[in-house]
């Protein structure tokens, strides 16, 4: 099997850490890059629904509230 000659060994773990440094550049630069923008995009995207949701949430309950003054108003 040529994968276990001892001869070709040398050629074989220069090639694969020539293939890992590579794979390694790649990484780096197109990669983790590209990971990072979408980290940053979900989080905006995420403060402006919380933000959103608080809103809603104090709109629901003011309403509530005025609801409920104006039946006891109502019924008085």
């Amino acid at each position: 099997m040529p994968q276990f000659d001892l001869l070709t060994i040398g050629s074989q773990v220069f090639g694969l850490l020539v293939f890992l440094y590579f794979l390694y550049l790649l990484n780096i630069q197109i990669a983790i890059p590209s990971l990072i923008e979408i980290q940053k995009f979900r989080v905006k995207k995420l403060v402006k629904n919380q933000e959103k949701i608080v809103h809603i949430k104090n709109y629901l309950n003011d309403n509530l509230r005025f609801t409920y003054n104006f039946y006891q108003i109502f019924l008085k």
